[in-house]
């Protein structure tokens, strides 16, 4: 029998993925049933804080996701950073856990597409990897780490692309967590929003008591 030394790193890696199996069922039941009016006042929120911040202000490029199924707003978004004469990017998946951003030029250039999705429609070829990236995810923690939907579509994206994006994961407060389980191929944010709060990578140490 091997020891206990080498038992423990597998032991805790099956105890974070079946713990995090457990947390994203709760957390996607209940972002289901949130109401679309509830949405989208959240997303005029998240909108404001985004637009106020230094980060999004200095980024000549917005990469963001299409809201659906419940995530947090981002239309509202989209279309005051094309209003503003960004260059607004979205992803469109291309493969199997492969997605890239094409640039949009209104919203006449999204619709649905896999798992019915919203995404750039076949026209826009702009390929974008750079800039400031608002990502969606199942949860969040103080400490910056990110939990997904189990695709691994943004680990595999950041892997390539996160050193020349600031990247911005958006939850409400029932998807913050003080700690969530997370693994080695995890990649973590720059930033988390909040309808309450506005939390930057240097700030995790402060607020983990």
């Amino acid at each position: 029998r091997p020891p206990r030394s080498t038992l423990f790193p597998y032991t805790t890696l099956f105890r974070s993925g079946e713990a995090k199996k457990a947390l994203r069922k709760a957390i996607l039941q209940k972002r289901r049933h949130m109401d679309e009016a509830v949405c989208r006042q959240y997303g005029r929120q998240f909108a404001r804080k985004i637009i106020d911040m230094p980060e999004y202000k200095e980024a000549d490029t917005i990469l963001c996701y299409a809201a659906c199924k419940g995530e947090a707003d981002t239309w509202i978004l989209i279309e005051k950073a094309l209003e503003m004469g960004k260059r607004v990017a979205l992803p469109r998946v291309t493969g199997p856990a492969e997605m890239h951003f094409y640039k949009i030029t209104s919203m006449k250039d999204v619709a649905p597409g896999y798992y019915d999705i919203p995404e750039p429609v076949e026209n826009c070829q702009e390929e974008v990897s750079e800039g400031f990236l608002v990502v969606p995810g199942t949860a969040f923690d103080r400490q910056m780490h990110r939990m997904g939907y189990g695709g691994g579509f943004y680990d595999r994206w950041l892997k390539r692309y996160g050193s020349q994006v600031t990247a911005c994961g958006l939850a409400y407060d029932f998807q913050l967590r003080n700690e969530i389980p997370f693994e080695r191929h995890d990649r973590m944010m720059d930033i988390v929003i909040t309808p309450d709060e506005v939390i930057r990578k240097g700030d995790a140490a402060d607020d983990n008591d």
